[in-house]
């Protein structure tokens, strides 16, 4: 069978890369490497939903933390999964306000609504149970978490439900170019599967995929 499009990478993103293209008329296929999807770095998701004041101004990095801060709640709902917006607090000590400034000015170009620089007072009243030596606390109210097992499971269901097929113990090794696209084979598997397009969510294999081609 030739796929017009093969995700390799069982993760989050590749998970939602296969729901996403599913809403087309295309026969996708999910290979993972493991014997089942969230074996790499998605596992050790800490869950966080960023607000999106990190990453520099103008970066890609800045321009999809804020959109899929924006999104995330959405999405949950869509998938049934129980998506918490608590916000998040960024402490800094009593001489480090400054760092609290530029995290909220690099977070007002990226976007984000609502920063806001709290004294200690402040602070107390939000958690009560924060260490003494907090001073100060930049509050973003739009951070949230999320179970990132949860989501990428319903992801990769919603995907497969919507007729996506997922083959796991499928660790791709060997990349051949063919008249129609690709063949990828894994020396776990006697036959390769051909692909028109293939698209690389291998996480912390990225780079070693990328290098067969």
């Amino acid at each position: 069978m030739l796929y017009d499009v093969a995700v390799v990478g069982g993760g989050v993103i590749g998970a939602f890369c296969a729901r996403e293209l599913k809403k087309y008329e295309l026969n996708v296929i999910v290979l993972e490497g493991s014997e089942d999807i969230l074996a790499g770095a998605s596992r050790a998701n800490s869950g966080i939903v960023h607000a999106g004041f990190d990453a520099p101004a103008g970066t890609c990095k800045a321009k999809f933390n804020f959109w899929g801060n924006q999104r995330m709640q959405t999405v949950c709902a869509e998938l049934g999964v129980k998506y918490a917006p608590v916000g998040s607090l960024v402490l800094a000590g009593a001489q480090e306000r400054q760092t609290l400034e530029e995290l909220m000015a690099r977070g007002k170009k990226n976007g984000v609504p609502n920063l806001e620089i709290l004294d200690r007072s402040d602070l107390m009243r939000l958690e009560p149970n924060v260490s003494l030596e907090a001073a100060w606390a930049l509050w973003a109210p739009t951070g949230g978490i999320v179970c990132p097992y949860g989501l990428t499971i319903a992801a990769m269901g919603n995907a497969m439900d919507n007729g996506v097929e997922l083959r796991c113990g499928f660790f791709v090794d060997r990349v051949e170019p063919c008249s129609n696209g690709w063949a990828l084979y894994s020396s776990a598997s006697g036959s390769p599967v051909h692909t028109k397009v293939v698209v690389n969510c291998a996480g912390f294999g990225a780079e070693r995929l990328a290098n067969l081609f």
